[in-house]
């Protein structure tokens, strides 16, 4: 089991901030959009000369978000889309 810090800051239809957890560190968003109950935004963690784009899409439910992440390029390419929840800290 991993766990992910997520910081997410909601402007109107904009969504900015941070994923900390895993191997790479902390690293900022990129096309956060809110629409509704649903967000996404782009993560891109490079190792080496390994640039992998993790693509977040989730549905806000109370005080948690229902992930789906997909990866592309680098070694994350055609991995099937990984589902988990993200909880908000108390």
């Amino acid at each position: 089991m991993q766990t992910n810090t997520f910081v997410l800051k909601q402007d109107g239809a904009k969504l900015t901030g941070t994923v900390d957890g895993g191997r790479g560190g902390p690293s900022e968003i990129a096309d956060g959009k809110v629409d509704g109950d649903n967000i996404s935004f782009v993560r891109t963690v490079t190792f080496g000369d390994n640039t992998i784009k993790m693509v977040y899409k989730g549905k806000v439910t109370g005080s948690e978000i229902k992930f789906t992440r997909t990866m592309e390029g680098g070694q994350g390419a055609g991995a099937p889309p990984t589902e988990f929840t993200a909880k908000k800290a108390n």
